[in-house]
């Protein structure tokens, strides 16, 4: 295993451990949301059912992609890899593509409201961001 580059500030570290706790809550949010916890109409009023209902496979697909690369590239971020850099860019298209659905195309704003997609879209671009930085710093191998 390459050593971490010295040069790297000790932010870095803090803001990957972070990003992995965030991306490995959104990991278990999808899988709750297929079911892998039990039934994820359960407790769900009848306009929070017929928003879940309405979820194209497509829509699913891209939350799968984006939480478990937005994983996977904060653990490559945590340990320095230039590889996290592809990795959580693929998050971000993922994600950004679910967000844009749900904010411009599934009606659920009414029923969940706005803060979820821009807190996740946010989060996303800062760490393709991140990575990109990290790289061009040489902060990553």
């Amino acid at each position: 295993m390459a050593t971490v580059p010295t040069s790297s500030p000790r932010w870095l570290t803090v803001v990957a451990l972070v990003a992995l706790v965030w991306n490995a809550f959104g990991v278990a949010m999808y899988l709750s949301s297929v079911g892998v916890f039990g039934d994820p109409m359960a407790g769900l009023s009848e306009p929070e059912r017929a928003a879940a209902s309405s979820i194209p496979g497509w829509v699913t697909g891209a939350f799968a992609i984006g939480t478990f690369a937005g994983l996977t590239g904060s653990v490559g971020l945590l340990l320095r890899r230039a590889w996290a850099q592809p990795v959580l860019l693929l998050s971000m298209v993922a994600l950004l593509a679910l967000e844009g659905w749900i904010v411009f195309f599934s009606g659920a704003l009414a029923v969940f409201g706005i803060a979820v997609p821009i807190t996740v879209s946010a989060a996303a671009v800062f760490l393709a961001w991140l990575a990109i930085h990290a790289r061009r710093q040489g902060w990553s191998s």
